[in-house]
Order: structure tokens, then C-alpha cells, then sequence
């Protein structure tokens, strides 16, 4: 296939031009500059000209390509040194290139998007259907590029596919590669400094580049596609902290380990389901490995990653560095002594001729070097024509004669005046320069400043709308909560708030526990698995956060975003010395908010209040509901909350199982003191309308059921399971 590659020089391109050539594709290059020293390998044709240029469209007339890629994201030309020029040229550049590509009206387009776009945090791997969010230049840049690819798929027909690739890892060929990766710049500190520093919170997609080339090589040569965007990725977190002890592993002791976690917690990870489910994605190389490689890599060439003034550097890059430096200083003066030796002829020659007998050498010589090298190559020139000239004018007088000349002097003046003026202006005039630019450098990095500030001040004027329009929402929020919560029983109030606390905090992942007077905690109800993910039963005080954070009666919130803990959580009294404990895993990062804490600890508070005046009405008809000295709930008691539990089964919000104790009606009374002596306080004795005694087994499984029967058996009471639920 003929295959058109947009792009200048990065280590993407060089890695697609390698896989396409060795697959046997005929490749052609659109450089976007017209510097013809980029050079790219196996390439059939290059063309240097610049994306928005009107040359573009004859340029696919002419190649007629099957597949063109456009690097996007991974173009070298846009090196991110002044974005808001680089923005406006890649715009551009990129409209052109589709409007040549769309009238040639063949072939496929592919677009190299990046996780970039992503300006938020995402607890699970983000699929193609999340819109992003995009927040600063190049971002936003990159999405726009999306966006128009989306349109002429969508709107002209055309053949058009976006790949958005996770964070790459791959071994840097030298320090300026080193810098485009996370692996590659740890790495590098690690071997230049000795020192390593890592966010624990911050974690990404790390894809090994291979893995990458081979998924875009998939789409390459696909007949058909069934989506215009795809997500590269390995769908495998990675922090810096374990990029850190990777690093650790390898150079032990040598190695410095900093931690620099702030609050700005960071977890991007792109999802592949979508590309693997079509075209199949394979791992090759996981981030560990790349370290190694990348440690090994330069051990053996760190001429390429070190400074010449490093300490680590070996002895003959060393010398090498010394001789280059010193040659260096050292050129401008040979360079000065090589030019006098034909300027000295030339005005040898120069004074017998009858044309040429007008022109001052020296005077050339010295502005030159005074125009070029600045004011001290100007003297030492103007010293070595003062020479030159003295032992000329010595061919036929003598020296006194020579020296006492008044004309000598004139003319000495005259070089040494001239060359050190020239020489002082080209040095002011390079000061100018210089102080300009560094100038122009610090109002760029002002203006990025100012762009990053903006983009917070947009996050915090979104956070606050959004806080507006819950104000507003929040009579009728809170009217609806207090009506899910007008229940007779506990039980009930806290299944009906799962389904509240869902809807306030908008938040799919929720769970309740109930926690004794042992700290122990016993899953109640919850939404879904993940809600459930911390088990059945959780002894508070060997989750030190949460129990810090409950003894001062404050929001647990997860800053450092440990995925064994929740986002959020919070516990409330209820009655009987027991305590209600609300988990909410699934809120992003951005959320963790005072105003969502404070939303949290209102849910809190109208929960506990709930169940204080359940609890109060329940305890008014205690005679009227209990039966046995209070230990069994009497046949209508039972059957109301043997109802509710069903409920919550078939909603998948708890597990419970239902146990008939065989014995006789006269035994029944027996039988309850001495099941009472064995149950957990979250379970339940009573009769039903069939006269026969039950026992409600709350948040347990078939398998901690056959437990609980074999010690009933252990006390001579046997027992049927008569219904369980659950997930």
C-alpha cells in the first residue's frame, strides 16, 4: 500500500516508519517544514512543505495514498515552546491537509490523538463514550483535531479513524527523548541525580510504544472498522510510586526515594475494551521492564544523557568534553591569525599596485572580526594590522622613522577607534538580543501562567454553578429524601436511603454497614459489588483512616486515593450504642469537595433522625409486637420485616437467608432464649401466620448460613433454609 505519514521527526514516527517498511508498505512523508536536513528513514518520497501551504493538495493528487496518518499528538514539529502559535498552526495546517485529503476522495484517514484530552481524574478506566474534558492549549488543540476528523466522518462519509493513546513508555535513545516520557524522565533523575522523586497518587496508562505501533498498524490494515474512535491503551495502572520502587529494585542503595505527594491527586487510565473486542491488544513489555532496559541503555551510552560536567560521566567522554571545550575558546583566535596571514599579503601586494593601492586591508580585516566576534576579537585583530602594518612600512625606512611618523599614529587610531566602536556595537547589539529573548521567554511562560490560572478560575466558576443549581434542586431533593425515609422500621429506612444517597450524591457505588460495640462492622446493604469490595465484616480500628476520622466526628475523604478505602465516608449514631457507617466509593477526584461533605453529613444527620423516630414509635409498641420476654416478634412484626428483606433481594441491595427451627410449639419458647444467646444483634427471632418459628439471617450467603447451622446443631436445634437472596 502507498501510506502517507504527516509529521516531522519523534521517536512515533521513526517507529512507524520502521513497522511499515518492514511490512512492505511504500511510505511517503509530508514533513510540514520546508528544513530539508529532517531526515526520515525508509522513506520512498519526503516532501518539505508546510501543512497550510497550497502545494498540500497536489501533493495527495500526486501520491494518491491508500492510508494517510496524521501524527497529531505525536508530531515533532510541535514542540510545545510557544502553544498559542503552535495552536493557531496546527488548526491550520490540519483543516488543509483534510480538505486536500477529503477532495482526493480515497482511502482512510487516521488521526494520533492522546489521554491529553482528559483534563479530569477517573477512578475506573475511561471507554470511548466519556466526553472529554479537555484543559489547557494543547488539549483543547488536540480535541479540536478529534472533533474535525469526527466531521467529515460523520457529515461527508469519509473513511476516518481517532486513536486516543494512553502515556507511552519505551527506552529513550538520548536525554531529549528521555523528557517525553514519565518512565524516561524517572529514569533519567535516577541515573543523572541519584534521586527519584513520586506522587503516590498520580497514576496513568502506562502503554509500551511497540504495543501502540501495533494497534495502530491493526487499523492500518483493516478492511472495515466499526467505530471512528478507538482508546490505545493497556488498561493497567501505573503510579510513580511504583515506577520508584522499580527503580529501587534495580540500583538499591544508590538510589534516593522522595516522597512529593501533595493533595492534586491524578488517575487517568484509558480503557481498550472497544479496540480489543474488535482487532485483539497484547502486551509485550510492562513499564518494570522498560526501566531496566532504560537503566541498562544508559549505563552504555551516557555520553547521550549526562552533561559534560557530570560526575558520572566516563573518563574519555570526559577528556573528549575538556579538548571540545578548549578548542572552542580557542577558535576565534585561530580563526583571527589564519585571516591575518592573507590579509597581510593582500596589502603587500596591494601597495605597488596602481589599482588596488587605495584599498586598506587591515581596515576589512578588523571589521570583520569586529562585526562577527564582537569587541575582544576586534582589539586582538586591530593589534595583529598594527603589526602587520609597522613591519611593512619597516621595508624601506627605518624604524625610528617608522615610529616617529605622525601619520602611524593616525592610522593606528584610526583601526583601533573603528574596530572597538563596530566591536562594541555588535557586542550591545547581541546584549539587546539576548535580553529580548529572555524577555519574550518569561511573558510566555506569564502567558501560560495566566492560561493554567484561567483554566482553575473556569473549574472553580463550574464547581460553583454546579453548587448554585444543587441550591436550587435542593428543597425538592431534600423534600424527596424525607419522604423515602417515612418508614416504621430501621431496616427499611436504611435500604430506602441507599437509593437516596445515590440520588443526592449522585454516585452509583454505595454501601451501609452497621457497626457494634465492638468496632466491628457488618455490611448492611449496598449497590453494587465495588460497594461491597471492603467485605462482609470490617473491624474499624484496623482501618486507622477511617477510624481517625470518626473518632472526631469528620467526612473521611480519600485524598490520597486509595483504592482499598472509599471516596468518601461518614457514620452516624443510632440507637442501642449502634452506629450507621455510609460508604461512597465512586465519586471523581474533583468532587471531593466541603460542599460535598457537608451534603454528606446532612444525608447523615436526616438518616438519624429516621431512624431515632423509628426506633421511638417501634419502642411504644414493643408490647404489642414482641412475644417470649421480648426476644421473638410476634407473626405481623415478622412478617413486615421478612417483607422488606425479600425487597431488598430482589432490588440486589442485601443478602439475607430465612431459617424454619424445627421444633414443636411448645418448645418455642426454649429454643428463642437460647437462639438469642447465638445470633448477632443485626439478627432476628419471630413467628410467622403458620405458627412455626424463623430466623432472619441479615447480610449472609448460603455459605456463612451452613456455619450458622452446623452450630445450631451444635446445641440440638435443627433447622431449614426456607429462602435466600442476594447478588
Amino acid at each position: 500500500m502507498n501510506i502517507m505519514l504527516v509529521g516531522g521527526l519523534s521517536p512515533m514516527m521513526n517507529r512507524l516508519c520502521l513497522k511499515l517498511h518492514k511490512e512492505g508498505h511504500r511510505l511517503y512523508v509530508l514533513s510540514g517544514s520546508r528544513n530539508p536536513g529532517n531526515h526520515y528513514t525508509h522513506v520512498y518520497e519526503q516532501y518539505n512543505f508546510p501543512y497550510d501551504s497550497a502545494s498540500v493538495e497536489e501533493v495527495f493528487r500526486s501520491v494518491r495514498p491508500d492510508v494517510t496518518i496524521l501524527l497529531g499528538a505525536f508530531d515533532g514539529n510541535f514542540t510545545g515552546e510557544d502553544l498559542k502559535a503552535e495552536a493557531v498552526s496546527f488548526s491550520a495546517g490540519l483543516q488543509n491537509i483534510l480538505l486536500s485529503w477529503a477532495a482526493m476522495e480515497k482511502g482512510r484517514l487516521i488521526y494520533l490523538s492522546s489521554v491529553e484530552v482528559y483534563g479530569k481524574s477517573y477512578q475506573e478506566p475511561v471507554p470511548e463514550e466519556v466526553r472529554p474534558t479537555p484543559r489547557g492549549i494543547r488539549p483543547i488543540m488536540l480535541y479540536q483535531g478529534e472533533e474535525s476528523c469526527r466531521f467529515f466522518r460523520e457529515q461527508l462519509g469519509r473513511d476516518v479513524a481517532v486513536l486516543r493513546i494512553d502515556r507511552l513508555h519505551d527506552v529513550p535513545s538520548d536525554k531529549r527523548d528521555a523528557f517525553r516520557t514519565i518512565c524516561g524522565r524517572k529514569c533519567l533523575d535516577a541515573f543523572r541525580d541519584g534521586t527519584v522523586s513520586y506522587r503516590s497518587n498520580h497514576t496513568y496508562g502506562l502503554t509500551y510504544m511497540g504495543d501502540a505501533i501495533e494497534a495502530i498498524y491493526k487499523l492500518v490494515i483493516c478492511e472495515t472498522h466499526a467505530e471512528w474512535l478507538y482508546h490505545i491503551s493497556s488498561s493497567q495502572g501505573c503510579s510513580e510510586e511504583d515506577i520508584a520502587k522499580a527503580l529501587q529494585s534495580i540500583l538499591g542503595d544508590k538510589l534516593e526515594v522522595v516522597n512529593n505527594t501533595l493533595e492534586d491527586a491524578r488517575r487517568i487510565i484509558l480503557s481498550n475494551e472497544r479496540l480489543k473486542a474488535e482487532f485483539g491488544f497484547t502486551i509485550w513489555c510492562e513499564p518494570q521492564d522498560t526501566v531496566k532496559k532504560s537503566l541498562e541503555y544508559m549505563g552504555k551510552h551516557s555520553s547521550r544523557f549526562l552533561d559534560e560536567d557530570h560526575q558520572g560521566l566516563d573518563p574519555w567522554h570526559k577528556l573528549y568534553y575538556k579538548v571540545m571545550r578548549t578548542l572552542g575558546a580557542l577558535v576565534p583566535y585561530i580563526e583571527n591569525l589564519v585571516i591575518f596571514i592573507p590579509a597581510f599579503m593582500l596589502n603587500n601586494r596591494a601597495t605597488d599596485s596602481q589599482y588596488f593601492s587605495k584599498i586598506d586591508f587591515y581596515l576589512l580585516y578588523v571589521l570583520l572580526f569586529a562585526v562577527v566576534h564582537g569587541q575582544r576579537q576586534a582589539t586582538l585583530s586591530a593589534a595583529l594590522a598594527t603589526a602587520g602594518y609597522l613591519f611593512r612600512q619597516m621595508y624601506g625606512r627605518s624604524g625610528l622613522a617608522v615610529v616617529t611618523d605622525y601619520n602611524t599614529y593616525v592610522w593606528i587610531a584610526e583601526i583601533f577607534i573603528l574596530g572597538l566602536i563596530v566591536g562594541y556595537m555588535k557586542d550591545t547589539l547581541q546584549f539587546l538580543r539576548e535580553e529580548k529573548e529572555q524577555e519574550v521567554d518569561y511573558l510566555s511562560e506569564r502567558v501560560e501562567d495566566i492560561g493554567d490560572i484561567n483554566d482553575s478560575n473556569l473549574r472553580v466558576k463550574e464547581d460553583l454553578m454546579n453548587q448554585v443549581i444543587n441550591y436550587d434542586y435542593s428543597l425538592g431533593i431534600i423534600y424527596e429524601a424525607t419522604a423515602l425515609l417515612e418508614q416504621d422500621y430501621p431496616v427499611e429506612i436504611l435500604f430506602h436511603a441507599i437509593n437516596m444517597i445515590q440520588q443526592v450524591m449522585e454516585c452509583q457505588d454505595v454501601s451501609i454497614y452497621r457497626v457494634n460495640q465492638e468496632n466491628y462492622a457488618r455490611l448492611f446493604a449496598y449497590s453494587s459489588k465495588k460497594a461491597a469490595s471492603m467485605g462482609n465484616t470490617v473491624y474499624i480500628p484496623d482501618k486507622k483512616p477511617l477510624e481517625e476520622a470518626f473518632l472526631h466526628n469528620e467526612v473521611y475523604v480519600n485524598q490520597s486515593m486509595n483504592r482499598e478505602y472509599p471516596m468518601m465516608a461518614y457514620t452516624v449514631h443510632s440507637t442501642k450504642n449502634m452506629h450507621i457507617l455510609i460508604l461512597i466509593w465512586s465519586i471523581p477526584f474533583e468532587r471531593l469537595t466541603i460542599d460535598e461533605t457537608n451534603r454528606l453529613i446532612i444525608i447523615g444527620k436526616m438518616i438519624q433522625q429516621s431512624l431515632k423516630r423509628a426506633d421511638r414509635y417501634l419502642e411504644s409498641l414493643r408490647e404489642q409486637r414482641y412475644s417470649f420476654g421480648g426476644d421473638g416478634l410476634k407473626p405481623d412484626a415478622f412478617e413486615e420485616l421478612v417483607g422488606a428483606y425479600r425487597k431488598a433481594g430482589e432490588e440486589n441491595l442485601t443478602e439475607y437467608i430465612l431459617l424454619r427451627i424445627d421444633c414443636s410449639r411448645e418448645e418455642q419458647e426454649d429454643k428463642i432464649h437460647t437462639l438469642h444467646q447465638m445470633l448477632r444483634e443485626t439478627d432476628y427471632i419471630g413467628n410467622l401466620y403458620d405458627g412455626e418459628l424463623y430466623v432472619l439471617l441479615t447480610s449472609t450467603d448460603h455459605r456463612g448460613c451452613a456455619f450458622v447451622q452446623k452450630n445450631f446443631e451444635a446445641r440440638n436445634i435443627r433447622s431449614t433454609i426456607m429462602e435466600e437472596g442476594g447478588l
